[in-house]
């Protein structure tokens, strides 16, 4: 009865992933109905004491690290098949992600600079460490795709990442215009997202109905 429930778990738990990835693509749009008259130069800045998205945002990023490393079991038994040993990397690489953008982000302060302060400075860290993570793993991800002939997915996701990662350096040099940096880094992050979000959409429906069939 455990086996089977945890199995069915691991079958379901891409349904955490699209939805964890659906909450940080909406997140500015909400977080912003509460910050009038201002823009942020970083998605960060959300969470900066005096802003009265502070707890909000804590609050979301926390349960966001949490269901990135409840939702990464599909993903390493959908590319497990095709090598164990990198679908656990690529799992690890997720976690990570999981960890420092999200949960560092609501476990440390950001007061405006990244260099403020000890917390502005891990919260910085945990960002870096975790985008960088998720990057690293879209990139594995598309060898392991092309390694099995999945061309469609390789193409589409190497632009994503191409796409992404543009945005985000532009996005390093431009922090003095809030409104374009903040965008850049929602095309930037929201790029990095594609590939979980797209591979567990079509993958897990998969999955889905095939349970279904056999049931």
């Amino acid at each position: 009865m455990i086996k089977k429930s945890v199995q069915l778990y691991i079958n379901f738990s891409f349904i955490l992933m699209i939805i964890v990835i659906c909450r940080e693509i909406s997140l500015p749009a909400i977080l912003g109905v509460f910050t009038t008259n201002r823009h942020v130069a970083l998605l960060s800045d959300f969470g900066a004491p005096g802003m009265p998205t502070r707890n909000l945002f804590k609050h979301w990023e926390f349960i966001d690290g949490i269901l990135f490393v409840l939702g990464i079991p599909f993903y390493y038994q959908y590319l497990k098949p095709i090598s164990n040993k990198y679908a656990k990397l690529f799992a690890v690489l997720v976690i990570i992600y999981g960890i420092g953008d999200c949960l560092f982000s609501a476990l440390f302060d950001y007061s405006g600079s990244y260099f403020a302060n000890w917390h502005s400075g891990l919260h910085a860290f945990g960002s870096l460490v975790g985008c960088s993570a998720l990057f690293i793993a879209n990139c594995l991800l598309i060898l392991l795709l092309l390694f099995d002939n999945q061309l469609h997915f390789v193409k589409l996701f190497v632009g994503t990442q191409l796409i992404s990662m543009v945005a985000c350096i532009f996005c390093l040099f431009l922090e003095s215009y809030p409104l374009v940096a903040s965008s850049l880094q929602i095309i930037g992050l929201d790029g990095l997202y594609i590939p979980l979000l797209v591979l567990g959409l079509s993958a897990g429906i998969k999955n889905l109905r095939l349970c279904v069939l056999i049931d």
